[in-house]
């Protein structure tokens, strides 16, 4: 008994560290310039219409990286504005 209670005590913390994996932005034949230049128009665009310095829409930036091919992925290449 003792030992199952050791075996699912491991596949729990397994979980746990999988559930943790930082989620990143990945897009098929895109380089880094292609990224940075993309997010930095993608994060002006969730700014529109908020004072200088607010926090960056998520929702909005999410979206127009979605529009532009990227998509978030487990161990993908670039992290994001504040995602």
């Amino acid at each position: 008994m003792r030992s199952s209670g050791y075996v699912m005590l491991a596949v729990l913390a397994a979980l746990g560290v999988a559930g943790c994996t930082e989620m990143r932005w990945a897009k098929p034949g895109a380089t880094v310039e292609d990224f940075n230049r993309d997010s930095h128009e993608c994060g002006q665009e969730a700014q529109r219409g908020v004072f200088v310095a607010a926090p960056v829409n998520t929702r909005v930036y999410r979206s127009c990286m979605f529009a532009r091919g990227y998509r978030r992925i487990e161990g993908g290449s670039w992290v994001g504005l504040r995602d």
